[in-house]
């Protein structure tokens, strides 16, 4: 029986990031692996209520590791470092078929070559050497981090290494560093929601943090007071500043839903419109999954957002804040055939986890040519 490692040692937040590992696991699992993963937290009942994927995970043979529990937030790198230092002595001596680490840049099983999802640069970049911080995720903050992580990360970092970009834009940035990867992957974009009778309603659903852009979410909303915003998500303590200081300046026309969105899915299936205000390069399953939903996109013109745009010929790409006022205002007031529900629902299909889990299949048991430049 072939045996792979699927690498996630932070299974508590129960985001993108962990969709996106289960259906990593749930591809092995279906291609004939027998899969490990590695994980702080293995709770099958809440990964059930929140995805309804406990079977994935049941099936599972666990390698538990310490949670991370800081202590202190001004030395937060150090303790970064010595818990990653944890991690990668428990990987040492592991010696699966195939591994595949969807978190840190850093995890990697040593001497052996692992596949791992690109979201970002900004933990490749700073890690490796000639790196500079920049990006949604970048902060002067983290800066110390990096530096000590690039001091540990061994030559060997990407030598053992492929990359799985989640975009067109991260994987033309790898491909500019020589590193091996394969081509684009879309997340896996659950297509739970399906298109009701809409409302002239705007929504997003986000974690609430800093590199999620909210504020300018929050903005629009407030220049459109005569239509509904609804903005539903979760914050954890670590951002409770950034919660306090962007809903402060929220306007009446503004709800709040605290909620996963699987147990309020009208707030999405009755949106006409999905304004999406990340910046960030991988493509966003929630919005993906509103896509699904029929919901016209609004999104950045930079990012993952312009690149669902692109590949699905529907919604609207902004340049700045002016341009994302006026878009959400024709796109709630429009007609055209292009914005139908049904329509948009069926250009979504390109991001749904089927497809995602038929391309991990194939990089699992093909092992396709990799790319460099």
């Amino acid at each position: 029986m072939k045996e792979a490692v699927v690498i996630h040692p932070r299974l508590t937040v129960y985001g993108g990031g962990e969709i996106l590992a289960l259906h990593v696991v749930k591809s092995l699992q279906d291609s004939g692996f027998v899969v490990s993963l590695v994980c702080d937290n293995f709770n099958p009942e809440e990964v059930e209520g929140n995805f309804g994927m406990g079977k994935v995970l049941r099936a599972c043979k666990p390698i538990i590791v310490p949670r991370f529990r800081p202590l202190l937030p001004r030395l937060l790198a150090i303790q970064k470092l010595r818990y990653a230092h944890t991690l990668l002595k428990t990987f040492k001596g592991m010696r699966p078929d195939i591994a595949f680490s969807t978190q840190s840049a850093l995890y990697h099983i040593p001497d052996m070559m692992t596949y791992h999802i690109l979201y970002d640069l900004v933990d490749l970049l700073e890690i490796l050497p000639g790196g500079r911080l920049r990006g949604p995720l970048a902060s002067a903050w983290k800066k110390p981090y990096y530096t000590i992580m690039k001091s540990y990360a061994s030559p060997s970092f990407t030598a053992n290494r492929v990359f799985i970009p989640l975009s067109g834009s991260l994987e033309e940035e790898v491909s500019k560093l020589g590193y091996s990867h394969t081509g684009v992957v879309f997340p896996p974009c659950d297509m739970i929601f399906k298109p009701r009778q809409k409302k002239k309603q705007v929504c997003v659903v986000t974690r609430i943090a800093p590199q999620k852009n909210v504020e300018d979410f929050i903005r629009v909303a407030n220049r459109l007071v005569d239509y509904k915003f609804v903005l539903v998500g979760a914050h954890s303590d670590l951002n409770s500043g950034y919660t306090r200081r962007v809903m402060s300046g929220s306007s009446s026309n503004l709800e709040f839903v605290n909620a996963r969105i699987r147990d309020r899915p009208e707030l999405v299936e009755e949106s006409k419109v999905y304004l999406y205000t990340s910046l960030e390069p991988g493509v966003g399953i929630a919005l993906g999954q509103a896509l699904g939903a029929g919901c016209i996109p609004v999104t950045p013109a930079w990012g993952g957002g312009a690149e669902v745009v692109k590949a699905t010929g529907v919604g609207y790409s902004f340049r700045n804040l002016d341009e994302a006022e006026r878009f959400t205002r024709e796109a709630l007031e429009s007609d055209d055939a292009r914005n139908q529900p049904d329509y948009i629902a069926d250009k979504a299909r390109v991001f749904s986890s089927e497809s995602f889990e038929k391309q991990i299949a194939r990089i699992a048991t093909e092992k396709p040519a990799l790319r460099f430049n």
